[in-house]
């Protein structure tokens, strides 16, 4: 009897240490997974499982599909494993035709797709994929709303790193060069990272009307706008139903709307209901909470919208082409009418502010739109302190930092750098080297533009070399091997760091460090692969190489400057890129200009010549009045010189003329520096025209 229940503790106490150790397990692995099912909304489904909804959402789902030779293309770069891009205007079917290529790939693969929420580096988690024989790949969707998300580039390094398949979707235009920059930001070339884009275009009417048919749509009940999208969609009747709604329906769509536009949303087109009904306040719109559930009900039983809890998620689609806004307002207004709504949401404010520096960036009326997002940054750095929330500080820090630089431009150079400083140094306060290198040498390299700009306008030297220290600190962790697009663009800063400092010391030798870094940038900025990084970095080697030549070896380094000019030339074309072109070709000029002064004097001058009247064709008197008064002087110049080996009469008239014209502009009270200058260098050639 004692043996047995020595055994029978024996094994209670057994039961006691499974049990003790089972439960945390329990525990740990259920909290693990909900925590990963908050990051993503498939978790390595099987291609061939895959249900419409899980890749496409809400969007409408008919088993006929309408192949494209671009299909092909998606097909074959995931049975290659070749990461793929697939971009085109709304409603173009990227997403369809994703999914689609998913679903018939021959080479089956498992997906994971992402949830639009922002990275806690501490926190995130990249599910385990324990099916090793099968083939893994990674779709996002929007890709030019996910790079606005914190810490976004985090899951394409860890992609990378597993060697996993990545498909993704953006639409083109705007959207696409935002997406690229905000990667380049990041240290990643998206034409890299996805080695094959596909792009999907529009289709015509007849083929839209062939569409329909198949599927069983009334071609008189179709919003076609030249989409496959918009057959599908049912843009007509959703256009009826919000003209039939109640005021107060209308009132709540136009309120998500505008926080749409403004980018004052969660993940993809999902809004707190709490910024809901502060819109909505604004314009008179109070209800109790089971009014409000009411409103939310009728908008989704006429299907413009679903909602769960306190989140209302619509689609973008509706937001763009059926809710009309009350009344025309331009996008700078819409701005400033949201902006203290939010005074006390420090969210609100920072996406709010990043929407406005993007539209800043792109318009005209960029002062306003930065001292928009500027704003916005100031009121939310009001909750977002240092003390409470370190990394939203720093993050905010940095983007208003970029606002105050950008409206340097504009407005204020001197007041508004210093304002750009300070935040990047109160950004540094948390992106430490030690902490957060990546973001460190981000910021850093915006403080050192900032001090080049900066230096433009006081304290040339002193300013420069702080410029020049916070560079090559960045590029303590820019290296070439890891980070190719951050360590050419910063060489690039640098080296023109090094040719502004050459200004006020040392010429030759900074000059010749401005060179050897513009040569390195080159090693990453390639015709290839970065055509307007390199026609770009190729006119500022060509600019150092001319400085050079005043110095030392003027013939070599006028024709170093010359190949320079002419290889940027390869890309900065006329029909291209007239403004680029334009000042190459007057740098260029002015090269065959300093050259003619050692060698082939006639043959160099007439060179100039050609290049000053290319330049010319797009710096106008009308358009570019300074410009063409500067080119117009250099202009006269190479005519003087000619002038002095051939056709003296022919020559100095057209030289005479040129300099005239270049005082048009260049006038005693408009520009006392430039005019004296100018007038003296006619009167040289007047002087000399007069000699027999």
């Amino acid at each position: 009897m004692g043996i047995i229940l020595g055994i029978i503790g024996i094994i209670a106490t057994l039961i006691g240490i499974i049990v003790t150790i089972i439960i945390p397990l329990i525990g740990y692995f259920y909290n693990k997974n909900k925590k990963i099912k908050a990051l993503y909304s498939v978790i390595w489904g099987k291609t061939s499982s895959l249900k419409p909804e899980e890749v496409m959402g809400d969007r409408p789902y008919y088993e006929y599909y309408y192949q494209r030779d671009e299909d092909n293309l998606v097909r074959s770069s995931l049975t290659d494993q070749t990461n793929v891009l697939i971009s085109g205007p709304p409603l173009s079917g990227k997403t369809r035709a994703v999914y689609q290529a998913l679903k018939n790939v021959k080479k089956r693969y498992d997906v994971l797709i992402p949830r639009f929420c922002d990275i806690n580096l501490e926190t995130f988690i990249f599910p385990r994929h324990f099916k090793f024989w099968r083939k893994w790949v990674i779709f996002i969707d929007d890709l030019h709303r996910f790079v606005e998300l914190k810490n976004f580039e985090h899951l394409f390094k860890v992609a990378k790193e597993k060697s996993v398949t990545m498909v993704a979707t953006c639409r083109s235009g705007m959207e696409y060069d935002k997406a690229k920059n905000k990667m380049i930001e990041k240290g990643m070339d998206i034409e890299k990272v996805f080695s094959q884009k596909v792009e999907l275009g529009i289709i015509t009417e007849e083929v839209g009307e062939e569409i329909a048919g198949n599927v069983g749509i009334k071609w008189a009940e179709v919003k076609f706008n030249g989409t496959v999208g918009s057959i599908f969609m049912p843009l007509l009747e959703m256009e009826k139903r919000f003209g039939e709604i109640e005021h107060t329906e209308k009132t709540i769509l136009r309120g998500i709307r505008n926080l749409y536009l403004c980018g004052v949303y969660e993940e993809r087109q999902v809004f707190p209901l709490k910024w809901i009904k502060m819109v909505a306040q604004k314009s008179g719109l109070k209800g109790e909470d089971y009014k409000w559930t009411g409103w939310l009900e009728d908008l989704k039983a006429k299907e413009f919208l679903t909602f769960e809890k306190d989140k209302v998620k619509i689609e973008e689609v509706y937001l763009e082409y059926i809710v009309e806004p009350a009344g025309e307002k331009s996008p700078l207004e819409l701005f400033a009418e949201m902006l203290p709504v939010f005074s006390r949401e420090p969210e609100a404010l920072f996406r709010l502010g990043n929407r406005a520096y993007d539209f800043g960036i792109n318009e005209l009326e960029k002062a306003l739109f930065m001292k928009i997002a500027i704003k916005a940054f100031e009121e939310s750095l009001k909750v977002r302190t240092l003390e409470l929330f370190p990394m939203d500080y720093a993050m905010t820090q940095n983007n208003l930092g970029n606002a105050y630089r950008t409206l340097s431009k504009v407005e204020g150079k001197a007041e508004n750098c210093r304002k750009a400083i300070k935040a990047f140094e109160e950004s540094l306060k948390v992106r430490t080297l030690e902490h957060f290198p990546i973001q460190y040498a981000t910021t850093q390299n915006n403080l050192g533009i900032a001090y080049g700009t900066l230096s433009e306008v006081e304290g040339k030297a002193e300013n420069i070399k702080k410029a020049i220290k916070v560079f090559e600190e960045s590029l303590r962790v820019y290296i070439l091997v890891h980070f190719q697009i951050q360590h050419a663009a910063t060489q690039n800063n640098l080296g023109n760091a090094y040719g502004i400092l050459s200004e006020v010391e040392d010429k030759a030798e900074n000059i010749k460090k401005a060179i050897k870094v513009f040569e390195e940038s080159l090693k990453v900025y390639t015709l290839k692969r970065f055509p307007m990084d390199y026609a770009m970095t190729q006119n500022n080697l060509g600019n150092a190489y001319g400085i050079l030549s005043e110095v030392e070896g003027k013939a070599e380094n006028c024709k170093s400057a010359i190949k320079a000019f002419e290889e940027s030339l390869k890309i900065r074309t006329l029909e291209r890129f007239p403004m680029d072109y334009a000042t190459t070709q007057n740098n260029l000029g002015n090269a065959y200009g300093i050259l003619s002064e050692v060698e082939g004097k006639a043959e160099n001058c007439k060179s100039a010549i050609k290049a000053f009247e290319e330049s010319l064709k797009v710096r106008t008197l009308e358009q570019f009045p300074m410009d063409y008064a500067m080119t117009q002087n250099n202009l006269g110049t190479a005519y003087r010189t000619l002038s002095e080996v051939e056709d003296k009469a022919e020559n100095c008239r057209k030289g005479i003329q040129a300099y005239q014209e270049a005082l048009k502009i260049f006038t005693e009270n408009e520009f006392p520096e430039a005019y004296p200058r100018v007038l003296n260098n006619l009167r040289i050639l007047l002087y000399f025209c007069k000699e027999k």
